[in-house]
């Protein structure tokens, strides 16, 4: 079974201690649980749905997501946790236009002139861990979030789930399971990343693929 992971720096393992890349990091775990699969890593630290970074517009989600989904298929299922980085102060988005976006990001994986020969992934919608409350008073150290992130962030899980539900596709909440580190308020660290990775393949599990 081949499962592509597509997210963002909480995918690729950053460490909000040192900046670094965990070497624990969920994708890297759920390979080591499932030994007999090809778990497919596509984390890119700043990833977005659909804003475009001014600095950096090649880590709009939406732009390169069907080039991913061509570079690796065939693909059985589709991994997607994205969200947390449309929560910057530089995009003037809500809960409900990041959610907007995963139904963007279904609706592509669905198509199935995406995939020819080959058969559409299922999928799996994983909304994130939220930005910590600890943000507002102690302040978040890239100076990219405030008070809105972290209201926004606690009403991403719903409306999420609320899309995934009319699309018919997969859903599990990783707040349910893991938190952002004390160190930055945004990373997990690696205890949680093993959390979030034991989540995962318990519901992978229930997948039918």
């Amino acid at each position: 079974m081949r499962i592509l992971c597509i997210g963002d720096s909480n995918t690729w393992g950053y460490n909000p201690v040192n900046g670094q890349r965990h070497e624990n990091r969920w994708t890297k775990m759920l390979s080591k649980m499932m030994p007999e699969n090809d778990i497919i890593e596509e984390g890119l630290n700043g990833r977005t749905i659909l804003s475009i970074d001014p600095i950096f517009p090649e880590r709009q989600g939406i732009a390169s997501l069907k080039m991913l989904l061509m570079s690796h298929k065939p693909v059985d299922l589709v991994i997607i946790m994205l969200g947390t980085n449309e929560l910057k102060n530089i995009f003037p988005c809500n809960a409900e236009y990041i959610a907007d976006g995963i139904r963007q990001f279904i609706d592509i994986i669905k198509n199935p002139d995406m995939w020819q020969r080959f058969s559409v992934p299922e999928i799996l919608i994983i909304s994130p861990v939220l930005v910590r409350e600890e943000l507002i008073t102690n302040g978040d150290v890239f100076g990219d979030m405030d008070e809105r992130s972290v209201t926004e962030s606690k009403k991403l899980a719903k409306v999420i789930a609320e899309v995934c539900k009319e699309s018919s596709v997969e859903f599990m909440n990783a707040a349910q399971y893991a938190v952002a580190s004390v160190v930055d308020n945004i990373h997990m660290d690696e205890d949680n990343h093993k959390k979030l990775a034991e989540a995962i393949l318990r519901k992978v599990k229930t997948i039918k693929l």
